[in-house]
């Protein structure tokens, strides 16, 4: 796989149908090797619905993680369930917190999971900063805030820990690591739409220190593996370079109208 499309935050939910043909049309025309998507693919039933038309559609292999939209209208364990099964039935998707080590090349391989807006940045104070996660996603009903604090908490540390045996693996056996995964995990490369740091009461929920601490904690220790994180959740761009062999990528996205895929070029 040396060509690799990007996309994110794409809520297919909100295209219109003419949007969404003109979409899948644009990325069968750029031909990649494989399409990883870093999360939110479009809300409620139309999760699964989409997954299904994107594997019947065409004929690349699909890398994806969730993202918060994903889980709208349903519960976490209900739409794993679900995608569990599309994911099963299918032969070009592949759900990356399932599918552990993809090798790219020799030198290159590709890893991801969710992550999730764990709360340890920022204050969450939700008389200041709120997310509609919170009435959309059925695990968070009737919790109050010290109980919704600590999920997030647990969400995140989840997270980390699902992602850590994969990624010694990848670490131990690759030069290149592309992780995707769809909360930034630090607050360096969280943007809000003014360009700038996202505030102290939105930052609890846009980044994932939990997974950011495991990827400081392991690429301090292996100088000479280079990895790149995939994001998206914010809707605007980042780039920051966190070490000297870590750099973190977000992705431009939007609601109710399509973005071009970034491709990804490897030797």
């Amino acid at each position: 796989m040396n060509k690799i499309a990007w996309a994110t935050d794409i809520h297919l939910d909100r295209l219109k149908e003419r949007d969404y043909l003109e979409y899948k049309e644009y990325l069968s025309e750029l031909n990649p090797d494989c399409l990883i998507i870093s999360g939110d693919i479009a809300e409620g039933e139309k999760v699964c619905e989409s997954l299904k038309d994107f594997d019947e559609s065409f004929n690349f292999p699909i890398y994806f993680v969730l993202g918060n939209h994903d889980f709208y209208w349903n519960s976490f364990e209900g739409v794993e369930n679900q995608v569990d099964q599309v994911v099963k039935a299918s032969q070009n998707l592949h759900w990356l917190t399932k599918s552990g080590v993809i090798k790219i090349n020799d030198s290159s391989c590709l890893i991801g999971v969710e992550g999730w807006g764990d709360g340890q940045n920022g204050t969450v104070n939700l008389s200041e900063g709120f997310t509609r996660d919170l009435r959309a996603i059925e695990d968070y009903k009737n919790l109050n805030r010290d109980e919704i604090v600590k999920f997030m908490n647990k969400k995140g540390e989840h997270y980390a820990s699902l992602l850590h045996p994969n990624l010694l693996e990848a670490v131990n056996n690759y030069q290149n690591v592309l992780l995707v995964t769809h909360v930034p995990p630090f607050v360096d490369d969280c943007f809000d739409r003014s360009l700038r740091i996202c505030g102290e009461f939105k930052l609890p929920f846009y980044t994932c220190k939990a997974i950011g601490d495991l990827l400081l904690d392991v690429m301090e220790n292996y100088p000479t593996c280079i990895m790149t994180v995939f994001s998206g959740h914010t809707h605007e761009n980042a780039d920051v370079k966190i070490l000297d062999n870590l750099r973190v990528r977000v992705k431009e996205s939007g609601y109710g109208n399509w973005w071009d895929a970034t491709i990804i070029k490897l030797d």
